[in-house]
């Protein structure tokens, strides 16, 4: 009776193309949905915002909706470089209408990163770390497309928590929109 369970859910996950060829479950392969600029993204003390563009031939909002059910979507951020330690946090925002006062309680707050232990050299250091941050952001970008709020790209708002050290010049290498 076990067997057959275990034989039943194998066909099932096969079907829904969650398993290779050796029966053994495993997760679909993760797909960008949306990146920064090739350049790294320079911080500093004031706000910084970097557009976030699909590959080319779908909008973002149409690749969301066609990501699938029950896959999450995470803002990843990676290569992080600073030249001194900036001695703040920096807040990120998704989707930050134009205009707005960033604060961690706006519904479009994603979370916090710092630069402790980041590459010594700036942006050129910041490009062979392999460390990365991610956030699930999976509801708040169906919230954002809910109101229409999504067209062809998304923004991405990061803002000091305090004054930065003059001579950090921390960057971020790239910045994504993963699904998994």
């Amino acid at each position: 009776m076990r067997t057959g369970r275990w034989l039943m859910l194998v066909a099932a996950a096969a079907m829904t193309g969650a398993v290779n060829t050796t029966g053994v479950a495993v997760a679909a392969e993760p797909e960008t949905l949306a990146t920064s600029a090739s350049a790294p993204v320079a911080l500093g003390a004031g706000p910084v915002t970097v557009a976030l563009a699909p590959p080319a031939g779908k909008a973002l909002a149409a690749r969301i909706a066609t990501a699938g059910e029950g896959r999450k979507v995470y803002l990843v951020a990676k290569g992080f470089g600073t030249d001194e330690p900036p001695e703040t946090i920096y807040q990120l925002y998704l989707g930050l209408p134009q205009g707005s006062v960033p604060s961690p309680d706006s519904p479009h707050y994603v979370g916090a990163l710092n630069f402790f232990n980041a590459s010594r050299g700036g942006a050129e250091a910041g490009r062979s770390d392999p460390r990365f941050l991610s956030f699930d952001v999976t509801s708040l970008l169906r919230s954002l497309q809910s109101q229409n709020a999504l067209g062809d790209n998304a923004t991405v708002t990061i803002v000091p928590a305090g004054k930065p050290r003059a001579g950090a010049r921390p960057v971020i290498g790239a910045i994504s929109l993963v699904a998994q």
